[in-house]
């Protein structure tokens, strides 16, 4: 029976790791079963109404010493949508108030002050999001400390803010307090995930990467010729000098799979990270208020995955979600040359070529994310304290814009916010906004699957059988432990031109005695299965695992499992206690 792995240890990324480990070991290509997780959030039913059709811009004005500067009317700015300037309608000044100070009323000036002052009467939500699976040991200790810092100075007194992991979804639900949000902060543990190979070659996750999306040729070259050189697989083969075996046909061809396994693992752990941040801005899209997601991390290779990073910055767009990004590795240089077995004097060349560019791709998500949905890019910088400051805390003064736009046509659409006057100070404001040609949902779709998981009602039509018993993590942490054994026999399978092609969607939650939501895991597994490995599944079997982690309790473990275009479903639902 082949088993693969569905968030082992409670993190995402050791799904990947089992899975691929699961293949390899049996011969089975890893493009052939691809596996994504994230941590499942319940999707809020708050529903958003407009009372008047305005798109709202907040503008913070900065001198050149980065102070916020007070005093302007709407006189002193313009808005343009396309290029097209746009009359403001509305506007409104707010200053800052410190959590705990006594809250001040917002200074209304110019006309028609009741659309901003009613957005601005409103909390803020924030989403401390820290990337636990990216950041080694000292990364995760700077940003924590750096995160408990802006606890006691960024909020304002209304702000509700929420700590969230991407190996464990939401840590704390959203809160003023800020003692309890400090002791989340500060339960979060080192899980970052590596995936080089020391062995011969020494492949890392970019040279996999690079050789595996076909991006270097001459990376490929050097760690062909370095496993050519430590394995003695080409002993036929010798350079003209007759010194070292040089790389041969089947050394390519190892490096290749080589790569190509690790990249997968590194894939699906970035995935994994890019749908646990999309899973937060549709939980956030049902908050009453402005919404900001404040990501920490040290970046993840997200090459391959542009259309799953548009899809968050979409769902971002349409629920007014910004968010910030922080690179917690601060002013980094190039890496000091490592050498692995069968190294060559053009191995060492190589890798001074490479230079920083493992760390700046590693960025490029963070950029894109933040750029896209209007939010900024701390980078560059050692002072961590200082980036949470400047992408968490509401500034002393800041204005807020309204203006009526064009019928929507459902495109995106850039903004510019100026001075009037020529004024040279500093305007930061949102980048753009989507012009949606239908209003947008009153609050995330809700999927069949979703449904299911609340409904509570039992199926057993799917072929599936689940097993689940208590466990515990190294650390002492309680978790639930759960093998979904499927019988690929009885599957709907989609067979063309002799692939087989399927797709499974899991979630599975704690809930406590009264039904409220504890924890809970998702993921999908994607099917397509060349017939060899198609006849070993439905002879072997497929056995899937997952986990959650959760306090000790009585808990009520509820599990669904589905297929695409399948009406068949399993919904089981088993009590659970975790010690």
């Amino acid at each position: 029976m082949l088993a693969a792995g569905l968030g082992m240890r409670g993190t995402a990324a050791a799904a990947a790791i089992l899975i691929a480990h699961a293949l390899t070991g049996q011969g089975f290509d890893p493009q052939e079963i691809r596996l994504s997780s994230a941590p499942y959030l319940p999707r809020g039913g708050f529903a958003l109404k407009a009372e008047t059709r305005l798109v709202d811009v907040g503008v913070v004005v900065r001198d050149d010493r980065g102070h916020a500067i007070a005093g302007l009317t709407k006189d002193d700015f313009q808005v343009s949508d396309d290029g097209k300037r746009h009359a403001i309608t509305a506007f409104s000044i707010e200053t800052f108030v410190a959590s705990g100070a006594a809250p001040a009323l917002p200074l209304a000036g110019g006309a028609a002050p009741s659309a901003a002052a009613s957005l601005r009467s409103k909390p803020r939500f924030v989403a401390l999001f820290f990337d636990d699976l990216s950041m080694p040991p000292d990364d995760l200790y700077h940003s924590k400390t750096a995160g408990k810092s802006f606890l006691k100075s960024g909020l304002a007194a209304s702000d509700r803010v929420a700590v969230l992991t991407t190996s464990k979804g939401m840590t704390l639900p959203f809160t003023g307090d800020t003692a309890a949000l400090a002791a989340a902060i500060d339960r979060i543990t080192v899980r970052q995930s590596r995936h080089d190979s020391i062995g011969c070659p020494a492949l890392k996750e970019y040279d996999a990467y690079l050789i595996a999306n076909h991006l270097d040729n001459t990376e490929l070259d050097v760690k062909a010729q370095e496993y050519a050189n430590c394995s003695n697989i080409c002993p036929a083969s010798r350079s003209r000098r007759g010194s070292a075996p040089a790389a041969c046909q089947q050394a390519y061809q190892q490096v290749q799979a080589m790569s190509g396994s690790i990249w997968e693992q590194v894939r699906s752990q970035s995935l994994n990270t890019i749908r646990t941040l999309q899973n937060v801005v549709d939980m956030m899209a049902g908050q009453d208020g402005a919404r900001m997601v404040l990501l920490a991390s040290s970046g993840f290779l997200s090459g391959t995955l542009e259309f799953d990073q548009d899809e968050v910055i979409e769902r971002a767009l349409r629920a007014n979600v910004v968010i910030d990004s922080l690179d917690a590795k601060g002013l980094y240089t190039e890496d000091p040359p490592e050498f692995g077995m069968g190294a060559t004097v053009r191995s060492a060349i190589q890798q001074q070529l490479l230079g920083t560019r493992p760390k700046e791709d590693a960025n490029s998500a963070l950029g894109n994310l933040a750029d896209s949905t209007g939010g900024l890019f701390f980078h560059n910088s050692n002072d961590l304290d200082l980036g949470f400051r400047e992408l968490g805390m509401q500034p002393e003064v800041s204005y807020l814009l309204g203006f009526v736009p064009d019928p929507p046509d459902g495109r995106y659409h850039h903004l510019k916010v100026t001075l009037a006057n020529r004024r040279r100070e500093r305007v930061q404001a949102r980048l753009g906004y989507m012009a949606s040609a239908t209003p947008p949902p009153a609050a995330l779709p809700e999927r069949a699957i979703d449904r299911e998981v609340s409904s509570g009602r039992e199926a057993n039509d799917f072929p599936v059988r689940i097993e689940a018993q208590a466990g515990k993590l190294d650390n002492g942490m309680a978790i639930a432990r759960l093998a979904l054994i499927c019988d690929p026999a009885k599957m709907s399978f989609r067979t063309e031109n002799g692939v087989h092609t399927q797709s499974l969607d899991i979630i599975s939650v704690l809930l406590d005695a009264k039904g409220g939501f504890i924890a809970g895991k998702e993921g999908t597994v994607r099917f397509a299965l060349k017939d060899p490995t198609y006849q070993r599944l439905v002879s072997d079997g497929l056995k899937l695992s997952m986990s959650i982690e959760a306090p000790a309790g009585a808990y009520r473990l509820r599990t669904i499992v589905s297929a695409e275009d399948d009406p068949r479903i399993s919904a089981q639902t088993q009590s659970l206690e975790l010690k």
